[in-house]
């Protein structure tokens, strides 16, 4: 067998195995983007005005807005990855929270927080 053959067959099914990752689905990305909500607004301080967070316990499912999209880039494109975008609406605000889909990593966030 050649050399050149188990590094290529390693790299193909990782490729494979990354491809197929399950996303998040709609309930656990509503319940990590308010945990992002609170841990970004408890990161950023005195720096930028912080949301009362209270109200989202209780928040009506007509005031949230979930949408999987697929990532955009060549890369991002190649290896299947999503992005989960979740819009909350309270109190007259609506920040959107934007995330990846199969790491919960946050990618933007976006709103009345800028």
């Amino acid at each position: 067998m050649k050399k050149w053959v188990v590094p290529i067959l390693i790299i193909f099914f990782a490729m494979v195995y990354i491809y197929q990752q399950n996303p998040m689905v709609t309930g656990q990305a509503i319940v990590h983007s308010v945990e992002l909500l609170e841990k970004s607004s408890e990161d950023w301080g005195d720096s930028n005005p912080t949301l009362d967070l209270s109200e989202l316990k209780g928040l009506p499912p007509e005031n949230v807005e979930a949408t999987l999209n697929r990532r955009q880039g060549l890369w991002y494109k190649l290896l299947n990855r999503k992005q989960w975008e979740v819009t909350l609406k309270f109190k007259g605000q609506q920040p959107t929270v934007v995330f990846d889909a199969s790491t919960g990593k946050l990618i933007e966030l976006y709103g009345p927080l800028n």
